[in-house]
């Protein structure tokens, strides 16, 4: 890691601050809090850890700021601000390493969807030229570390889809010394091994391409215990059967799956609202974009509560991986009673089969979708799963391309799936969601009071969201008078809509999913004047046993287990937003029986 101004390399700093700067930069044009780059740089912080930040951001603040030499551009020089608990670097784009190379690697696939596949070569070539070694090679700091292996991860990948493009190409012959050198430096990567098999068989070296195999077969079962993937093994076997020498060419060098395919786009649009989801974005990224030695369908479950942005987080993750799945993007809601098979005739339509040869029932339906999909690299959303019967017929079979399944409930009876369930947003990332609808300007002008709203809106995107429109919408209106709002329990669900943005509808499409016990549970506990509850308090609410009905309601996220409660008897809470609707519900329809 270095910093240039003009011609000139400035020094850095010590362990601490290079860490430190490492941390802004990942992050560059986004607050980090303080806690985030405590933990990233001690894996055991001591007392003096947040001083000690602070003395480093007062340094780079001087070595960037104060260097006494003229930027190149007024744009040029990065701006270090603090903001709310945290720090922010603010930087030119075109200034920093990491976001000039995936800024190139999106743009080469751009020209690669357009059919301009040598475009797209020389762009990832450019992208990848700026690594010079080890990502942060001189920086010693944990979290940077973890970081660092990310970056790496996208640089390997970029390398892939560039010998891959070149592949089609016809290039073949000229890649061939470099992947031995990839392959040897990365024995367990198997899709680089894969290109070096095609390219050694396609350069007529067929024996040579049988030893590339062979030699990973060794490794993956020697070192770890694993046998080569499906595709690795059918390749194996078609080069031992294959005459010729070499493969056909892809037509006009488009990678060979989207040639004479219909390419659905059915994403919706990226919501520019996503804030404070970096750890899972990365985690996810990861997970799809690595190497999949199961040669499963990867699925992705994301489960959270009403409100709480998982299909922001859904949809966000596909467009990332749209370069990654250039034969189509699929989206489907499934809430409620949404019927699988209706779904399945749209989606084989958007496949391309004619209207005709749609069958009729669901199980024909799911197998001719499977078959459409098995040799397509595609990304499919499924927002809003009520339950695994709806999922299951509308997953492909076939690895390749990447699900991702949004759900209220834990959709654990589905196999082979990750899970990530999706915490609450932490109030740096609240005001943060909220500066971006009011502006800083209005933000800064009340001090304390962003804090304390965006505290009434408990975690949820949708809350601030809601909160944030409806005080754009009236620029006269001070905070302290919203928070007066806010802070009254009778008018906070109010407060909380505003267009389609709607906390109480979203919490009402959990409870409209319960049996009619349960939802006199849920309305009843409206009635407590505190958060937590046991089990027999929640009993003697409705005169019965309420064990399985209480745990329906965090199957839907409407109350929440108490962590560390199991040890002295387990408690739930229930919270202050949901116990306002389960008032008003009771209210409406009685405090008894379901009406």
């Amino acid at each position: 890691m270095e910093i240039e101004v003009g011609q000139r390399v400035l020094p850095a700093g010590g362990p601490l601050q290079r860490g430190l700067l490492a941390m802004l930069l990942l992050n560059s044009n986004n607050f980090v809090s303080a806690d985030r780059i405590i933990s990233a740089l001690w894996e055991k912080p001591p007392e003096t850890a947040l001083g000690q930040v602070q003395t480093r951001i007062w340094r780079l603040r001087q070595l960037l700021h104060g260097t006494g030499e003229t930027s190149p551009a007024p744009t040029a020089r990065p701006q270090l601000i603090t903001r709310a608990g945290g720090y922010g670097l603010i930087v030119d784009p075109e200034a920093v390493d990491l976001l000039v190379f995936e800024r190139r690697v999106k743009h080469g696939g751009v020209l690669l969807a357009a059919g301009r596949a040598r475009e797209a070569v020389k762009e990832l070539r450019e992208a990848l030229a700026l690594f010079r070694g080890p990502v942060f090679a001189n920086v010693n700091a944990p979290g940077v570390g973890i970081e660092a292996e990310a970056v790496e991860e996208r640089r390997l990948a970029a390398i892939e889809q560039r010998i891959e493009i070149e592949l089609n190409l016809g290039l073949h012959v000229q890649v061939v010394a470099e992947l031995r050198e990839l392959v040897a430096a990365h024995p367990y990567r198997e899709r680089l091994r894969l290109h070096l098999m095609q390219a050694l068989h396609r350069s007529g070296r067929r024996a040579e391409a049988v030893a590339a195999y062979r030699d990973g077969h060794r490794t993956m079962v020697d070192g770890a215990g694993l046998e080569p993937s499906r595709e690795l093994k059918e390749l194996h076997r078609a080069i031992l059967l294959s005459d010729a020498a070499t493969d056909p060419a892809p037509a006009a060098g488009r990678p060979r799956a989207t040639v004479g395919l219909h390419v659905p786009r059915d994403l919706p649009r990226d919501s520019v609202h996503l804030v404070g989801r970096c750890p899972e974005t990365n985690e996810l990224l990861n997970y799809l974009r690595g190497p999949n030695d199961s040669q499963l369908p990867r699925v992705v479950a994301i489960a959270g509560g009403p409100g709480v942005g998982k299909t922001a987080l859904a949809v966000r993750i596909a467009h990332l991986l749209v370069d990654d799945v250039p034969d189509g993007q699929l989206f489907t809601w499934v809430g409620g009673k949404a019927d699988p098979n209706a779904i399945l005739h749209r989606f084989l339509r958007g496949l391309g089969v004619p209207e005709r040869e749609v069958p009729e029932t669901l199980e024909e339906r799911s197998a001719l979708y499977r078959a459409r999909m098995a040799d397509r690299r595609a990304i499919l959303v499924i927002d809003d799963a009520e339950s695994e019967a709806q999922v299951r017929p509308l997953l492909p079979a076939a690895p390749g391309g990447a699900t991702l399944v949004t759900s209220r409930r834990r959709l654990t009876a589905l196999d082979g799936v990750r899970h990530l369930d999706l915490p609450a947003l932490g109030e740096t990332d609240m005001i943060r969601l909220l500066v971006e609808t009011v502006g800083r300007d209005r933000i800064d002008a009340e001090p304390g009071l962003p804090a304390r709203i965006v505290d009434r809106c408990e975690g949820l995107p949708l809350a601030v969201r809601a909160v944030g429109a409806r005080l754009a919408a009236r620029p006269h209106w001070s905070l302290a008078r919203f928070l007066a709002a806010v802070e009254d329990e009778t008018r906070r669900l109010d407060a909380m809509s505003f267009g389609d943005l709607d906390v109480r509808a979203a919490i009402a499409s959990s409870y409209i999913r319960l049996e009619p016990r349960a939802r006199q549970l849920f309305r009843a506990l409206g009635s407590l004047d505190r958060a937590e509850f046991t089990v027999r308090e929640a009993s003697e609410l409705i005169g019965g046993c309420a064990d399985e009905l209480t745990e329906d309601l965090v199957d839907v996220r409407l109350v929440h287990p108490v962590p560390g409660s199991w040890s002295d008897g387990l408690r739930y809470r229930i919270d202050g937003l949901c116990r306002l609707f389960a008032r008003e519900r009771a209210a409406l329809e009685g405090a008894g029986t379901e009406s």
